[in-house]
């Protein structure tokens, strides 16, 4: 059987990631879709006009399905309810700066989408922390009016007092895990704790349906949630949160399916890739249980891509040397 090319590949992993849109949607409304849409309009966009500049072909490159996989993920990693050009902007840093700056698609060393999405967030800090309280019994959690009204004003007056729940993990960050409200349920308050359960579910329904396919290596998903554990386990002992509550709360399921699978900001090695995977959950515990932001997992993406060459040289020496 013939190797999958790229546009199959990422059509299989955007139609993975559409279960886990779709809950986000039926949690917090149309502010999700609205975040995917500025991210995809802007990194087309910014993709274009790149093209164009190097004289390059653009309907190659548009049609890949990079581009629109880093708009979604961006789209759902970011709060549903922001102003337009925050999204925008990390559509389009992510092709500039995370992709087309290297040479383009295949080239690249850094996640795009995490590119992106770390930029806004370290440059609306604020903006990017409010998150609605999920509420599924009622459904979206802002309606599509007001949603839509502050993404196109930033006009925050309206929905100001829905936008002010704290998720688990900011308040595990700020608190610690013991002031977590509820009657003792995984994740907190009982309601929320379903919400985003259901998530996690089906971030990990469409991580099975890429394993099936053998589009992804299970060596990395594995990695990630083998590295979170283990250093879930050793904080625990100390004041940490359980393990189950760092593998199912914030970005854990995404990362370890959708984002630490992309294959070329990875290792090439499989011994290397599982190295690789499993670091990303030991940085990103210790980020999210001692640094200052609530999920380290962008910064673990980042940090280790980095690492990747490095640790493909290693796994390859001594390889040879123990030949």
């Amino acid at each position: 059987m013939a190797a999958p090319t790229t546009p199959r590949i990422m059509g299989l992993v955007l139609l993975a990631l559409l279960p886990g849109a779709g809950v986000l949607v039926w949690l917090f409304g149309v502010g999700v879709l609205l975040n995917i849409g500025a991210a995809l309009t802007a990194g087309v966009a910014a993709e274009a006009l790149v093209l164009r500049l190097r004289g390059r072909p653009v309907g190659p490159a548009l049609a890949d399905g990079s581009t629109p996989l880093a708009a979604l993920i961006i789209g759902i990693a970011l709060p549903p309810l922001l102003p337009f050009w925050i999204p925008a902007l990390a559509g389009a840093l992510a092709v500039l700066l995370g992709k087309q700056v290297y040479g383009g698609l295949g080239q690249n060393i850094f996640n795009p989408a995490m590119v992106g999405y770390l930029a806004v967030v370290l440059a609306f800090p604020q903006a990017v922390s409010l998150w609605p309280a999920p509420e599924p019994a009622l459904g979206a959690a802002i309606p599509a009016a007001e949603a839509l009204q502050y993404f196109l004003t930033g006009a925050l007056a309206p929905i100001t007092d829905a936008m002010t729940h704290a998720t688990p993990l900011d308040r595990l960050a700020t608190e610690g895990f013991a002031a977590l409200p509820g009657d003792g349920g995984l994740l907190g308050q009982t309601q929320a704790a379903g919400a985003w359960l259901w998530l996690g579910g089906a971030f990990l329904l469409g991580g099975a349906f890429l394993l099936t396919l053998r589009i992804i290596d299970w060596r990395l998903p594995l990695g990630v949630l083998a590295g979170t554990a283990a250093t879930a386990a050793l904080l625990q002992l100390g004041d940490g949160a359980p393990v189950l509550f760092h593998l199912l709360s914030g970005a854990t399921l995404l990362v370890a399916f959708f984002i630490a699978t992309d294959p070329v900001s990875a290792p090439r090695e499989p011994t290397a890739r599982l190295i690789y995977a499993a670091l990303i959950g030991v940085v990103a515990l210790v980020i999210r249980e001692l640094g200052g932001h609530p999920d380290g997992f962008a910064f673990a993406v980042l940090m280790l891509n980095a690492t990747a060459p490095l640790l493909d040289y290693v796994v390859r020496r001594s390889a040879g040397e123990a030949a």
